[in-house]
């Protein structure tokens, strides 16, 4: 302040003390820090407690609010009020983005074609059939299923038919008399 603001009595009275005018507030730029190590968060992140939202929604299915109060102390909340923190917190971006990778992990996981469960069928039936803690019984049933596999084909009833080559005439008069007998016996 200087001296030409003070009145007269504030210049008369050194030892009183003088308001200082405020000053003027200015907006200063947020800057953005990234997180060092150990700042409780992951390569997400996420906290522990969010990462344990993500996984209860994304990989086990579970509804938000489910999911919610397993991450989360939830025990003294209001239903509407986990309901709603659920939601907000399914808002934030890096936990949607989250859900979203798990949700497609899982997808992925369940997922199998015909090929991949053959595959794992006759895995199983070859590891079944060799091992030696299996009785015995249980071994030749899994080299019987695996003989049965359409790629073995050992254990197949296979028909052989022979083709005759029949002169069409000899063919109609066949069936002609097939023909009489069958309407002799019917009238």
């Amino acid at each position: 302040m200087s001296d030409d603001t003070l009145g007269d009595d504030d210049k008369a009275k050194p030892n009183k003390v003088r308001k200082k005018a405020k000053p003027a507030l200015s907006l200063v730029p947020a800057v953005v820090v990234p997180l060092a190590k150990g700042s409780g968060k992951d390569a997400n992140g996420l906290t522990a407690k969010q990462e344990a939202f993500c996984q209860g929604v994304g990989a086990r299915g579970e509804t938000l609010a489910a999911a919610y109060r397993a991450a989360f102390d939830a025990a003294n909340m209001a239903p509407a009020t986990i309901h709603n923190e659920a939601f907000k917190l399914m808002s934030r971006p890096e936990i949607a983005a989250r859900v979203n990778v798990l949700v497609r992990e899982k997808q992925a996981k369940s997922s199998y074609d015909a090929a991949r469960i053959r595959s794992h069928v006759v895995e199983r039936l070859h590891a079944e059939s060799i091992d030696p803690d299996n009785p015995p019984a249980a071994r030749v049933r899994a080299l019987e299923l695996l003989g049965k596999l359409d790629v073995v084909g050992a254990f197949r009833e296979r028909v052989e038919t022979e083709a005759k080559q029949a002169a069409p005439d000899d063919i109609a008069a066949t069936l002609e008399a097939r023909l009489k007998a069958l309407l002799a016996k019917a009238g």
